[in-house]
């Protein structure tokens, strides 16, 4: 007699979806930055900054998470100023 144990875990939904498309914002955001930002990837943008779940506080962090941190407000004025 064997017995089967699965190790692969059931597919369902994902409880970190959101942490997960606040990381691709944030990736996104730092190719904005360097300028290298291709229009498919606008376009992902786009879609991401009208998602609820997408939240400034989680692509906040998720920037931190990729090392944007110590130059955070550097990155912030570089985007944000060719607005003004």
């Amino acid at each position: 007699m064997f017995l089967y144990f699965s190790l692969v875990k059931p597919v369902g939904t994902r409880v970190d979806d959101a942490w997960r498309k606040s990381r691709l914002a944030a990736r996104l955001l730092i190719r904005k930055e360097a300028g290298t930002l291709r229009m498919r990837e606008q376009a992902l943008a786009r879609r991401l900054s009208q998602d609820p779940e997408v939240t400034n506080r989680l692509i906040q962090q998720a920037l931190y998470y990729l090392g944007v941190g110590p130059r955070k407000h550097a990155f912030d004025q570089k985007l944000v100023g060719g607005r003004n």
